[in-house]
């Protein structure tokens, strides 16, 4: 009756023990892309917790943020499909073949848009507050922000907020 007693005890022991971390034995964590890329929300749009997806989407990791950046859900497919065709959905993307000084990021933002004109002197998204250089379109809330606005110039200029992105 004494062993299985200390057979028992020790077992018992030794499985807490064992899940009981040490100092030496470091914990990993499985950190996203999308948490390392979560900068804090400065504008005034709300979070949603769920949005629609359309079917067959390429690029459906940056939909939550378009959403948070002033995209309407209805208009996911084809931005879904302008990042596919534009960047591979890769963010550190620069064509500088374009003209202007080329084009930057997911949406494929010409350096025309950040550039000082004789209307906008220190650039059209400068004016609007989005970002300061044309490299800030590296960052995916930034270009997402900044191909919103130029999407709404172009459909209120031309009516149709897709033409700068039509080949």
């Amino acid at each position: 009756m004494f062993k299985p007693f200390l057979f028992i005890t020790a077992a018992v022991m030794g499985v807490g023990w064992l899940s009981i971390p040490t100092a030496s034995s470091p914990e990993i964590v499985e950190v996203t892309p999308e948490q390392i890329l979560q900068p804090t929300l400065t504008s005034g749009v709300a979070f949603k917790d769920r949005i629609k997806l359309p079917n067959n989407m390429l690029c459906p990791e940056w939909s939550q943020l378009a959403v948070e950046t002033g995209w309407q859900e209805e208009d996911l497919a084809k931005l879904d499909s302008v990042i596919h065709r534009e960047s591979r959905c890769y963010t550190a993307v620069h064509y500088a073949a374009d003209p202007h000084g080329g084009s930057y990021g997911l949406t494929q933002v010409n350096a025309f848009w950040c550039k000082p004109s004789t209307l906008y002197p220190t650039g059209y998204l400068q004016t609007f507050g989005i970002l300061e250089t044309c490299e800030e379109l590296y960052n995916p809330r930034t270009n997402l922000l900044a191909a919103r606005l130029i999407w709404i110039y172009s459909s209120n200029r031309h009516g149709d907020g897709w033409l700068p992105w039509q080949t």
